[in-house]
């Protein structure tokens, strides 16, 4: 069997590649609609990196609020001009990635700040572990 030394050398160089690549954040997927987020429960590890890819597929406007969470966690450069006041609102179609560490332990409320969205059974939780 005959090896180029241009595939041989192409091949070391994805191993040594992929030896030195850093996993990057993983990706939360948050979906909004009437009147529930999925998932309704979000669990979190104190100390690694997440990016939350909050998308509205409902058909009307809707938020992600989650004050006391969003106060203790450290955000990615720029990801916290993405919030107002501890809320990613998006329109219907709409969607955002926040990338963000988890600092603190606990378990924080989150829930539409939208009239009666809340109420309707929009609400749920993040728990950093």
């Amino acid at each position: 069997m005959r090896v180029s030394l241009t595939a041989l050398s192409l091949g070391l160089a994805l191993v040594a590649g992929a030896a030195t690549a850093q996993p990057g954040p993983t990706v939360i997927n948050v979906e909004l609609s009437e009147y529930k987020y999925a998932p309704m429960q979000i669990e979190l590890t104190h100390g690694v990196a997440y990016v939350f890819h909050v998308t509205n597929v409902g058909t009307k406007a809707h938020d992600l609020s989650a004050r006391d969470f969003f106060k203790t966690v450290a955000f990615a450069p720029g990801a916290a001009a993405k919030l107002d006041d501890g809320d990613i609102d998006l329109e219907r179609g709409d969607a955002v990635d926040v990338g963000l560490t988890p600092q603190t332990p606990g378990t924080y409320e989150m829930h539409c700040t939208h009239p009666f969205h809340a109420m309707l059974g929009m609400k749920g939780q993040i728990v950093v572990r």
